[in-house]
């Protein structure tokens, strides 16, 4: 029976013991898991306001990005339609203008330059091919044909020439056989771009994607000519606009004009101001006099009632004086 209360009574005051230790651990928890809580909750607000940044910074980007885009793009198809347009003319494809674009960039020599040199060689090559004009004797020297140079891409005529001109011409002539071929101020652009400049203009535009195929210029011809036609249509409307509003435009100067006229109202207002200005002075002055004396009048009869106070206040005080309540 001892036994038994001893292990009785120590197990009751275990319990209590660990009943207290369980009970801090579980406030310590309590505690642990509501600091946590907060962590987490600040963790996520700095997460959402983050992302929040992140999201307004890809916006501006994205943004930025179409509006690059859109320049470059609308860039890129005018350089290529003028591109194009360049090339019908001289009879030649896209793909060697651009050639020719590099080369003149890799040699120092402007587009324009080009271009005059090009134009000038094309007419003499037609004039040879019938027979006529300086290139006939240039191009007999040269050991070339016109037609078959006529034939060939821009940028592979221009380099078949200059390559001739280096193999069968002397240094101090080349300039002279140049001349009668490109021209006299041609002669001298040409004449900077050899076939080595020429060969790696050829590979730089091939290499990063410039060269543009007859179909795509072709597209892109088509696609800035339906560009061109939506800015006719605001000025169409732009047009519209003006010819529905100008008969109302012309009435209202119309009006204005008659208003301002010497014999208009506005006029006739103006003539019969300066005719009455004298009569108007007058009744001015006369109003300021009516009002002034009203003014005068006032104050004498103020001064009067003044004086009379006094005179009052003097007979009181003698008054007073007798009575003996002022002696």
């Amino acid at each position: 029976m001892a036994e038994k209360r001893v292990s009785v009574r120590l197990a009751v005051v275990g319990g209590r013991e660990v009943r207290a230790e369980l009970q801090g651990i579980g406030d310590a928890g309590e505690q642990g898991f509501r600091r946590l809580s907060r962590e987490m909750d600040a963790a996520n607000s700095r997460v959402a306001a983050f992302y929040r940044r992140v999201q307004i910074a890809a916006a501006a980007a994205a943004t930025a990005f179409a509006a690059g885009a859109a320049v470059m793009i609308r860039s890129g198809l005018q350089v290529v339609d003028a591109q194009a347009k360049l090339a019908q003319s001289l009879g030649t494809t896209v793909e060697s203008i651009q050639v020719l674009e590099r080369a003149g960039e890799l040699a120092g020599v402007s587009m324009s330059g080009i271009e005059q040199a090009t134009k000038d060689l094309t007419r003499r090559l037609s004039q040879a091919a019938a027979g006529t004009g300086p290139a006939v004797a240039a191009l007999e020297r040269l050991g070339l044909s016109a037609s078959a140079l006529l034939a060939l891409p821009l940028d592979e005529r221009v380099g078949r020439i200059n390559q001739a001109i280096e193999d069968f011409v002397p240094a101090a002539e080349r300039a002279a056989v140049a001349g009668q071929l490109f021209g006299e101020e041609g002669s001298i652009a040409i004449s900077r771009i050899d076939t080595t400049t020429l060969r790696q203009a050829t590979q730089d535009v091939r290499d990063f994607g410039v060269v543009v195929s007859e179909q795509d210029a072709d597209q892109i011809e088509r696609t800035n000519d339906a560009i061109s036609r939506l800015g006719l249509i605001w000025r169409g409307l732009s047009n519209q606009l003006a010819v529905a509003a100008a008969p109302a435009l012309e009435a209202v100067a119309d009006a204005l004009a008659a208003i301002s006229r010497s014999t208009g109202p506005l006029g006739q207002a103006i003539r019969r101001l300066f005719d009455n200005i004298g009569r108007l002075a007058s009744i001015a002055a006369a109003f300021a006099a009516f009002i002034a004396g009203r003014w005068v009048a006032g104050m004498v009869v103020a001064a009067a009632s003044v004086r009379g106070l006094a005179t009052a206040l003097v007979f009181l005080r003698g008054a007073l004086i007798r009575t003996g309540i002022g002696a």
